[in-house]
């Protein structure tokens, strides 16, 4: 599995996620998970994901 931290900040009119980190401008951490070739990532065992962005509190789940 592949883990790349994304960032996603809040604007005037929306959001943007992004893979640049901006310093010091508030963000909400999220990680994007991609799974290696000839796999899946799943969650219950009847959901199956090639890649899944997910807010960071829920990695260790």
């Amino acid at each position: 599995m592949i883990k790349t931290p994304m960032y996603t900040y809040l604007g005037t009119n929306g959001t943007i996620t992004s893979f640049v980190h901006l310093e010091d401008i508030y963000y909400v951490l999220k990680y994007r998970l991609e799974a290696e070739s000839n796999k899946f990532l799943t969650k219950d065992d009847k959901t199956y994901f090639k890649n899944i962005t997910i807010p960071a509190d829920e990695l260790d789940e």
